[in-house]
């Protein structure tokens, strides 16, 4: 049984998020195709793929691989598509998320560009993971066997999938690698004040360039940063925190590995 997946079905304000998500989401397809698209930027529609039926319908709580300290330009941990890095930074539109559907693990990953308004695809994926296509490594942790709470896991995968190309229509072989990472957060959680106060947490920071209050921003959404990478509830899932049960976001954020707890059998 998993709390998070029937809380998700308790809660209409989350699946009306997701809902209006994807109702964009298919304007911005709409969007990539048009040749207005292609001159804003060259490669647009080239990394548009599905290998699941469009439209999907989507009920299932979303968690995010993000980097440590998930700075703006290094949020997402990599996902490679066709040997190409796909966008990994925080931005309007954008999510590296994943979630199960029955016997399957689902990715969903997309970033968005916008000219005057116009938003559109640069990368979109939506793909479906059988279990044999899965690496999944668990070290640490209570229990003798690295099985206990706090356990560290990864899930990766290096496969070739037959997968729908949504700009061309044209049915087509890609490689899709990934290796998402999650250490537990347990205090590996610092708040935004000692971020600021902090000379080690700021020359953490320092080595991704701009300023600091850019740096920031990703830290001021959710009042905290994460030392380590993780996997982080998606923010539709933080923002309604105590409509699933939790006291804050980061209440939320320490128990987000029960979700994997119960999937993947940690």
């Amino acid at each position: 049984m998993c709390e998070f997946c029937d809380k998700t079905k308790e809660t209409p304000q989350y699946l009306r998020l997701i809902e209006e998500m994807l109702s964009t989401d298919a304007k911005r397809l709409e969007n990539t195709k048009t040749p207005q698209a292609i001159s804003a930027f060259s490669s647009a529609g080239k990394n548009v793929f599905s290998t699941v039926n469009l439209p999907s319908k989507i009920e299932h709580p979303l968690f995010e691989p993000r980097a440590a300290y998930a700075v703006p330009n290094n949020y997402y941990q990599p996902l490679v598509v066709n040997g190409e890095q796909t966008g990994r930074s925080f931005a309007h539109g954008a999510t590296r998320s994943i979630f199960f559907s029955g016997k399957y693990l689902m990715l969903l990953s997309k970033t968005v560009t916008h000219t005057e308004g116009f938003e559109f695809f640069t990368s979109y994926l939506l793909a479906h993971f059988e279990k044999k296509e899965l690496r999944v490594n668990i070290a640490g942790g209570n229990g003798n066997d690295g099985h206990g709470e706090d356990a560290s896991f990864e899930i990766a995968a290096d496969v070739e999938k037959p997968a729908k190309n949504l700009v061309s229509g044209k049915t087509e072989k890609i490689r899709i690698q990934f290796n998402f990472i999650h250490q537990p957060v347990k205090n590996r959680i610092v708040s935004s004040e000692r971020v600021m106060s902090s000379t080690q947490l700021k020359n953490a920071y320092g080595k991704y360039g701009a300023g600091l209050g850019t740096k920031m921003a990703s830290v001021d959404m959710e009042g905290y940063a994460i030392t380590v990478p993780h996997f982080a509830p998606h923010p539709y899932l933080l923002q309604l925190h105590n409509e699933f049960g939790f006291g804050s976001p980061k209440e939320m954020q320490e128990r987000a590995s029960e979700y994997f707890k119960t999937h993947l059998i940690l």
